[in-house]
This record gives C-alpha cells, structure tokens and sequence, in this order.
C-alpha cells in the first residue's frame, strides 16, 4: 500500500507529518484529512471569529497531491439599543 503524509496547518503554526500511514489510496488519505480538520476546529475560536485550518496530502516523495480547506468565518451585527 502506497504511503501517504497528512500535514496540517492553523495559521502560522505548521504541524508536519514526519511518519506517513499507509492508505488504500489517494481518496482515503484525502478522506482521512478531510475527517481529521474539524476535530482542530474544535478549539477555541480567534477573538476576531475568522480561521483558517488547511490539510496538505503528501505521497512518499513529497510531492504535495491534495490540499483540504476548512475557513471559519463568524460575524455578528452590532445589537441594537433600545
């Protein structure tokens, strides 16, 4: 089974995928950092409600095949007085 290597990044912070894993496929290590990025999202959200947390599929030469995006954007209207 081909490897594959899932790198993530949360705006400047860089977490790079030393070991690999064997997948099946392409589509499976795609699957597997598609379900891997909302468990990251799951922490505490910026003060300005906006983040970015992006995967990277690598295969055994590095070669970057996929990348996976998950944006969050929050905005609320001011609250009316009166």
């Amino acid at each position: 089974m081909p490897r594959y290597f899932l790198d993530f990044q949360d705006g400047a912070l860089w977490l790079k995928d030393e070991e690999g894993q064997e997948y099946e496929s392409l589509q499976a290590a795609r699957d597997a950092a598609i379900a891997a990025l909302p468990d990251v999202g799951r922490e505490a959200p910026p003060r300005n409600g906006k983040r970015d947390f992006v995967a990277f599929v690598r295969d055994e030469h590095g070669t970057q095949l996929c990348t996976v995006r998950l944006n969050l954007d929050a905005e609320c209207r001011p609250e009316s007085s009166g």
